[in-house]
């Protein structure tokens, strides 16, 4: 006598191309793909960085004068332009790498009082009537243009 109760029914058994489509799909279902590759990103991203962290290249110093109100800002400006212009991988790796969170980006309101712009002035006015009129477009784009014409 045959001990079958151990043992799946055929019907019950994925084959394993079946089982690779199915977690594939579990996965990008509950965001662990996306997960995975931001992980994989990163991993790949620090081993290419590693003749820098060995000390083999040595890399070109950015002095920033300022605080981490004047890093924020800068963030902020590109993760709205990323954002306005529909660069979603590129988003998602730049909130990973600067610990920015989507809630912390700077408004344009916030970014034209931090460089003193005068709300009394025709380029800030323009600025903000042109994000309620274009709002795709985002600050960076606005002030750009802003201070071309």
């Amino acid at each position: 006598m045959m001990a079958q109760s151990n043992m799946l029914p055929v019907a019950d058994v994925l084959s394993q191309n079946e089982l690779r489509k199915k977690l594939y799909q579990t996965f990008k279902d509950r965001g662990i793909l996306d997960t995975l590759k931001i992980q994989l990103r990163n991993q790949l991203i620090h081993e290419l960085m590693h003749p820098v962290l060995s000390g083999e290249l040595q890399p070109q110093s950015i002095s920033v004068q300022g605080s981490s109100l004047l890093i924020s800002a800068s963030n902020s400006l590109v993760a709205d332009h990323l954002q306005r212009c529909g660069y979603e991988y590129s988003l998602s790796v730049f909130f990973l790498e600067t610990g920015l969170a989507k809630e912390k980006v700077f408004t344009m309101q916030d970014l034209l009082q931090l460089i003193k712009i005068n709300p009394t002035s025709s380029l800030y006015k323009s600025l903000v009537s042109g994000a309620d009129k274009e709002n795709q477009k985002g600050f960076l784009m606005h002030f750009l243009k802003g201070l071309i014409t």
